[in-house]
């Protein structure tokens, strides 16, 4: 699981489309919620961090479409060269499984320094939004 998402993340640093780099952020999410839900072991967490990050990517993803051109997305033979000499050299550790047992205590445990860090960082990611956005203020773009 580590291995699809690292070549993933290879994928997203080397594609220029931002079509592309959202279908990335979109499969990078169903893979980050499928290894949370068997890490865990606990369904309603890989759910629910499914449906807020994908809820995000993809007015994200809408936002960014309507601003893109419309020009057809290409793959160039020295990144796909560079790709493959990385995973070449990077071996097979990428996709070895590791056990994160020490995760689920600290993830459950009542006043997790985790909830609490994830609980102000949406926060102030909250009052950020907010103050970015204003009721003048419009798109980018205007639609035709």
């Amino acid at each position: 699981m580590f291995g699809v998402l690292v070549l993933l993340f290879v994928f997203f640093f080397f594609s220029t489309h931002p079509l592309v780099m959202g279908l990335i952020l979109v499969l990078s999410t169903v893979f980050v919620s499928f290894h949370l839900f068997f890490v865990l072991g606990v369904g309603w967490f890989s759910y629910v961090f499914f449906l807020v990050f994908l809820g995000g990517v993809l007015v994200l993803f809408i936002y960014v479409a309507s601003l893109a051109a419309n020009e057809p997305a290409s793959l160039e033979p020295k990144y796909v060269l560079s790709f493959l000499v990385f995973f070449v050299f990077a071996g097979s550790w990428l996709f070895c499984y590791q056990e994160f047992f020490i995760w689920r205590f600290y993830l459950f445990f009542p006043f997790s320094l985790v909830i609490i860090f994830l609980g102000a960082y949406l926060l102030m990611a909250l009052v950020a939004v907010a103050s970015i956005c204003k009721v003048k203020e419009g798109p980018l773009r205007e639609m035709v």
